[in-house]
This record gives C-alpha cells, structure tokens and sequence, in this order.
C-alpha cells in the first residue's frame, strides 16, 4: 500500500521560506518540531502549512497559533474537513 505523501511549507520571520516532504508516518513528528521546537518558541518561525497530495491544506499554523483546521474531534482527527 503506498504511504500518503504531505508537503511542509515553513515561512521564517526573515522571509526565507523551506519546503520539508514527509509520508504520513513522519508528518506528526515534523509539525510538532516545527510548532513546538525551540525554532518557534524562539519566535523564528512565521507559518507552518501542511499540504497533501490533492493539494489539500491539511494544517495553517501561523505566528504561534492553529489557524486551520478550527476544532478537532476528542480522537484528534479534524471534523471541519481540509481546505482544498
């Protein structure tokens, strides 16, 4: 079976811009790294925006607060659906 495929967009504060690709056993990891880590709690990372292979924003992560997906059920999983 193949692995869903997801592609991390990362704004810094300079303007500077990273692209990370990550499968769906690594993307958790990353995003929490990304929002979590001492980059973001330093203050170094703008937006965090998690897309799939649909071309689906999956998550929108901007300047220390989760702009998408708005509510999550109690398993953690989005009810709201993704931005497409």
């Amino acid at each position: 079976m193949t692995k869903e495929l997801f592609t991390i967009h990362i704004k810094f504060i300079s303007g500077d811009t990273h692209v990370e690709r990550h499968t769906e056993d690594s993307v958790v990891e990353a995003v929490q790294r990304l929002t979590l880590g001492p980059a973001a709690q330093m203050g170094m990372i703008d937006e965090v925006k998690v897309v799939d292979t649909l071309d689906c924003t999956n998550l929108l992560w901007q300047k220390g607060k989760l702009i998408w997906p708005r509510r999550l059920g109690t398993n953690g999983m989005r009810v709201d659906g993704g931005i497409c």
